[in-house]
C-alpha cells in the first residue's frame, strides 16, 4: 500500500473517534448527568466581569424577584449583567449586582431636585459675652501670614495678664490645651455649643479651678486668665470662631459686635459662686476709691485710652531663630 493512502486510514478513526465523544457529551447534556450549573455555563448569556458584588441564582429566581429581595431597580440589575428581561437565567449562575450609585434610582429622582437649596453657608454666629475682661484692645490681623505657611485663624484681644477670660456662650470644655516646649497655643480651651459651633482660647497664664474636659459653663463664667503661654511675645488671648466645626471665620466683627473692652467689671457668676482669684494686675480700683480723695480716681479712669485698636504683633514663633534652626510646630492644638 502507499504510504499516502496509510496517512488517510490513519485520519478515518482519529476523526471518527472525535465525532464520538462530542455524542457522548450531548447525551450527557440530555439526560441531565452533567450539572445544571455546568449546563448554564455553556449555555448561558456571556457575563461581563462583576466589579462589586455577586448573587448566585437559585431555584425559582427571575430579573424582577433578584432585584426587589436586593434592593435594586432591574434596570440597573439587566445593565449590570448586559441582559435583558427575555435573558434566561439558570440556578447557580452568578449574576453582578449594581453598585451603590446604582441602586433604585429610578424611584428617586424627583426628590433630589431640592439639594441645590441646601448648600451650607456658615452660621451666624452672635457672642453672648465679650471673650475677655477690660480694659483691652484688638484689631483685625486674621488671615495674616505665619512660620511654616500657617495664618493666623483668630484675634488677639489684648490685655493684662491676670486679667479673666469669659465664656462668650452657654456650652461644653470639649478640649483642653496645655503649655509644653515647643506648643505654639499654650494653656487653652476649646468651648463647644449645642450647634457643633466652637471656640478657641489659648496663651492662657491660668484655668478657672474645678473646670475639665466635658464641663458644662454658662456664657459669662470665668474659664480662665489672660497670659503669655505658647507663642505669645505679650500678654494677650488669642480668639478664634468655628462655626458649625467647620473652618474658622474672621472673629473681628463678631468680636467687635459686642466689644466690653472697656467693662472691667465681672459677670455673674453661676450658682453666684465667687470668682476664682483675683487678677494678677488689679482692674477695678473700688477700694482704693473708698479710702483715698477723688484725686486718684481720675488717674484710674484714664485707661479708656487702651480700648484703641492695636498695630500686629510678631510671634515669638516668627522672629527669626538666633541659632538658624527651625521652630517646631504647635504641639497637642488643632486650632
Amino acid at each position: 500500500m502507499p504510504p499516502g493512502s496509510a496517512k488517510v486510514n490513519a485520519a478515518v478513526p482519529r476523526a471518527a473517534s472525535t465525532r464520538s465523544r462530542w455524542l457522548v457529551a450531548i447525551v450527557m447534556f440530555a439526560i441531565g448527568i452533567v450539572p445544571a450549573a455546568a449546563i448554564a455555563n455553556a449555555v448561558g448569556p456571556s457575563q461581563p466581569a462583576c466589579s462589586g458584588a455577586t448573587y448566585s441564582v437559585v431555584s425559582g429566581d427571575s430579573w424582577s424577584r433578584i432585584a426587589s429581595r436586593q434592593q435594586v431597580s432591574i434596570a440597573s440589575l439587566l445593565k449590570s449583567n448586559g441582559a435583558t428581561t427575555a435573558t434566561v437565567i439558570h440556578p447557580g449562575q452568578s449574576l453582578c449586582l449594581p453598585g451603590a450609585g446604582s441602586s433604585p434610582a429610578s424611584t428617586t429622582p424627583a426628590p433630589t431636585s431640592p439639594p441645590t437649596a441646601a448648600p451650607t453657608a456658615p452660621l451666624a454666629v452672635t457672642l453672648d459675652v465679650f471673650p475677655v475682661q477690660g480694659p483691652c484692645s484688638f484689631g483685625d490681623t486674621y488671615g495674616a501670614p505665619r512660620s511654616g505657611g500657617r495664618f493666623h485663624e483668630g484675634v488677639d484681644i489684648i490685655a493684662k495678664a491676670g486679667q479673666f477670660v469669659y465664656a462668650v456662650k452657654d456650652g461644653v470644655l470639649t478640649k483642653k490645651y496645655l503649655d509644653a516646649p515647643g506648643s505654639l497655643s499654650g494653656n487653652g480651651w476649646r468651648l463647644t455649643t449645642a450647634d457643633g459651633t466652637y471656640f478657641f482660647y489659648a496663651h492662657l497664664s491660668a484655668f478657672a479651678p474645678g473646670l475639665s474636659v466635658g464641663s458644662a459653663v454658662k456664657a459669662g463664667q470665668v474659664v480662665g486668665q489672660v497670659g503669655m503661654t505658647g507663642d505669645a511675645p505679650i500678654p494677650h488671648t488669642h480668639f478664634e470662631v468655628h462655626p458649625g466645626g467647620g473652618p474658622s471665620v474672621n472673629p473681628t466683627p463678631i468680636v467687635r459686635a459686642i466689644d466690653g473692652c472697656k467693662n472691667s467689671a465681672v459677670p455673674p457668676q453661676p450658682n453666684e459662686t465667687p470668682v476664682p482669684g483675683a487678677p494678677t494686675t488689679p482692674t477695678t480700683p473700688t477700694t482704693p476709691a473708698a479710702t483715698t480723695p477723688a484725686t486718684t480716681t481720675p488717674a484710674t479712669t484714664t485707661p479708656a485710652t487702651t480700648t484703641t485698636t492695636t498695630q500686629p504683633f510678631a510671634h515669638r514663633r516668627d522672629l527669626s531663630d538666633p541659632a538658624g534652626q527651625p521652630r517646631p510646630r504647635r504641639v497637642g492644638s488643632t486650632g
